[in-house]
Parts: C-alpha cells; sequence; structure tokens
C-alpha cells in the first residue's frame, strides 16, 4: 500500500530513502506542540485563525489551532505558534521558555530537531477584576 492508498484516519509513518528512520506527519507534531504550550505558565490559551471564525459553517475547533508546523528538511522542523497571554506576562521571557520547551520535547518524544520557533503573541488576557 503506497503512502497515497493508505486508509482515511491513518497518520503515515513513511520510511525516508536514507534509511529505517520514519517521517513524522505534521499534524502529530503539531498536538505534541498544542500540549505541550498549553502547559506553560502565561498561556492562557492558543489562538485561532480569525479567517475561520468568518466561515458560516460550525465546527469543532481541532486540538492544535494556532500551530503550524513546517518540514524544512528530514527530521527538522519550523514551528509557529500563535497565543492568547495571561494579564502580566513577560512576553520575551515567555518567547524563551517557548522556544526551550518546544525544542526539547520535539528531541525527546519525536526525535525532530527545531530550527526555528517564532511565538505569535495574538491577544492579551484581560486584567483581573479587582477583588
Amino acid at each position: 500500500m503506497t503512502h497515497d492508498d493508505s486508509p482515511a484516519g491513518e497518520v503515515p509513518a513513511i520510511p525516508t530513502e536514507t534509511g529505517d528512520r520514519p517521517v513524522v506527519a505534521e499534524d502529530v507534531a503539531a498536538a505534541y506542540i498544542a500540549d505541550a504550550v498549553r502547559c506553560i505558565p502565561g498561556v492562557a490559551a492558543l489562538h485561532g485563525s480569525h479567517w475561520k471564525t468568518l466561515s458560516g459553517r460550525k465546527r469543532p475547533e481541532p486540538s492544535t489551532k494556532g500551530v503550524v508546523v513546517r518540514s524544512v528538511a528530514p527530521s527538522v522542523i519550523e514551528i509557529d505558534v500563535h497565543v492568547k497571554v495571561a494579564w502580566g506576562t513577560v512576553i520575551p521571557d515567555l518567547a524563551r521558555e517557548v522556544d526551550e520547551v518546544l525544542a526539547r520535547k520535539m528531541r525527546g518524544l519525536l526525535d525532530l530537531d527545531v530550527r526555528k520557533t517564532t511565538l505569535y503573541v495574538d491577544e492579551v488576557d484581560a486584567p483581573p477584576e479587582p477583588a
């Protein structure tokens, strides 16, 4: 069965021509990335595209909204992450934390190298209500 003939719903793991190492689908990497980013203090939520909200169709939000993964070489990826941050978060510190966490997680879980991580802060949570 070739890659194009695989049944719907299966995530392909295709052997590379240079060895036995499988290629990890970008959607699989995006799922791990989304879970890792949600656990980082200061990230209030992943931020999906505003263009999708303009559609008349109602679809459930994918768990990987706000994450874009690009394969740039065998086992090397670049990541874009769109987030809503909590009020008072120091964004440069958050960007460093996201970069470090994702590089460590992708190397450890999927044996992928992260060439570049770009953090987009699309929204900031409102300040907390005074008590």
